[in-house]
Formats: C-alpha cells, structure tokens, sequence
C-alpha cells in the first residue's frame, strides 16, 4: 500500500525471502510495481527469466487482485498480508511525495481542501488520479483493486470491504506498527530477527502539514470510502490486541524493541535515526546491509540471486537430460 511504511514492510518480507532462498514476484525492468493501474495478473511476470522457479512471497506495489495472486503463489493456503493507514494522514502524505500541488496549479494543501466546498470543484475531483491514474483519491481502496467509478457508491464500498476482510488474514495499521509487528510474528511463526525493521522512506515531522479540525473533516468526508475500509480493520485489529492480551503486547513488543536494539548497535552504533549517510554506512558494515535497503536497490539484489537460482535449475534440468553413456 502507498505511503503506509511500504518501503519498511517490503525490506522485512524481501530480506526474509533472500535470507530462506525463497522465490519472490518481481518486475524485470528496474520499477518497483507489478500492475497498477492495471490489475495485477500472471502474464506480467511470465516473462522474467526466473518465473520457472514458482513463487513464494508478494512484495511489491500492484494493483490487487486476489485470485490471481493465489494462482501465483501456487494456490495452497498461504497468508495474506497489507498495511493501511488512517485516510487523512496518509492523503496528507501522498499531496507531498507525489507533488501532488504540480497537477492542481501549485496549491498547498490546506488551499486545496478549501476547494473542495465549492461543489463544482469537488465534482470536477470525483475522479481525480494523476501519473497514469496510479494515484489519488481513496488511494488505499484503489491499490485494492476497487473501481475508481464505484468510489461514491457506499453499498459497493462496503460490499468490497467486507470481501477484502475475508481475503486476508491480517490487516496492519501504518499508526500501531509495534503492535502489528508484534501480531505478524504470531501468525507466520517467524522470530523477532525476521522482523527487525528500521524506518525506511520516511518523512521528517517538519514537512508534514498540520490541518485544522475543518479542513481534515473536509478530507475525510472526501475520503469517505477509504475511511470506510480504515474503520473496518482498524475496529478489527482492535479486537485482535485484545485477544492477543495487553500484559503480552506489552511485554512481546519489549521483546521486538530489545532486538531492534542490538541491530541498532551494531549496525548504527546505537544512532536511531536513519539519516542518508547512516543508510550509506549501514549498507557498508557486514551483516547489516539488508537492513538499509529498499526499492531498486533491494529488489536488484533478489533479481541476482532468482536470475542465479533459475540458470542453476536450467542447467540442472539439462543434466538430467544427459542420455547415460556406458563404456
């Protein structure tokens, strides 16, 4: 999902998949997407040299579609994961990391949520996406594969998020991710090293734009369906941390903390806030290199390593071939 700490929940599944020599989907052009603003469906992968491995993991941005995503993971049973974020924050984020403001006259913000009381102006913004419709408006719904022209329609927005609850089997929220962290190792049975996560992509408190108590009820109502689907999963991993138990969210997250901590020390003696020259130093110290990487430069690392395994099962299978030959 878009700007829901994509860039970190990507560096802990793609780290792992490289660590277990596990097969992932992936683009073979240097891009970060399979699909989107198409759905995404196997035909965009068929291609790549390393597609006759099979697929384990998912990690990249595209535009959902469960049941071709199943079919490339080989069907089976296996866990379906994302992260979403509450809706004004994360339109917030977007307006500022995609420039938003350069496809509506340079305004800021605030200057566009004023607009949007004008209604011939949130009309003309009822579809508003921008870069090839890849993004815009209920962001989080649309990297979920639903309709842009069904935004508006509420039973068709809760229908799709009631199926999207069935689909997956945990929802993260971007605002708790200790606590999600915390539920993910529950159900993927991993350790605490898989999920080790330092901030990646992320903003300074600096540049984020405060809005007003009007100006985010303006965005939210725009928002509405996204802020359909965030009140549904949100209520949902609620209920979760109370099953899971207070006393022992407290106690695991202690747990991912205390890890977090000696990668912390040993790969950025004990400096936690990741600024570019740290990241260059990080990706320069043994064993910590992984950690710092994210985007093309974390997936041309999984490419190397699929592009080998796929030309040693060609050259195995070739062997196999091999007529015997008896002297």
């Amino acid at each position: 999902m878009h700007k829901c700490a994509s860039s970190t929940l990507q560096n802990i599944f793609l780290r792992y998949a490289y660590i277990n020599d596990l097969n992932a989907i992936l683009p073979l052009k240097r891009w970060n997407y399979v699909g989107s603003p198409e759905l995404f469906s196997l035909k965009l992968v068929e291609e790549t040299p390393w597609h006759n491995l099979g697929y384990d993991i998912m990690a990249v941005h595209t535009r959902w579609n469960h049941s071709a995503v199943k079919e490339a993971l080989g069907g089976g049973d296996p866990a379906f994961v994302t992260m979403i974020r509450e809706p004004t924050q994360l339109f917030e984020s977007l307006y500022g990391y995609f420039k938003f403001y350069k496809f509506l006259g340079n305004i800021t913000l605030p200057e566009f949520l004023d607009k949007l009381e004008d209604t011939k102006f949130k009309r003309k913004m009822k579809y508003w996406r921008i870069q090839n419709n890849r993004y815009g408006r209920n962001q989080m719904l649309f990297d979920l594969g639903f309709p842009v022209k069904d935004f508006d329609n509420e039973i068709k927005v809760k229908q799709f998020v009631e199926e999207t609850a069935i689909n997956f089997d945990f929802v993260m929220i971007t605002e708790k991710m200790e606590e999600s962290i915390v539920l993910l190792k529950h159900l993927l049975c991993w350790e605490y090293k898989d999920l080790v996560f330092l901030k990646l992509n992320a903003r300074h408190d600096s540049t984020k734009i405060k809005l007003s108590a009007r100006q985010e009820k303006l965005l939210k109502n725009w928002l509405k369906a996204d802020s359909l689907l965030y009140s549904k999963f949100r209520k949902i991993f609620d209920e979760k941390v109370e099953k899971f138990g207070y006393e022992k969210m407290e106690e695991e997250k202690r747990k991912l903390s205390s890890t977090i901590d000696q990668i912390v020390q040993r790969c950025l003696s004990g400096e936690k806030s990741l600024t570019n020259l740290l990241i260059k130093k990080v990706r320069q110290t043994p064993g910590c290199r992984l950690y710092a990487l994210a985007g093309f430069d974390l997936l041309d690392v999984l490419k190397a390593a699929q592009w080998k395994r796929s030309d040693m099962a060609v050259l195995h299978s070739l062997d196999m071939l091999r007529p015997e030959v008896k002297i």
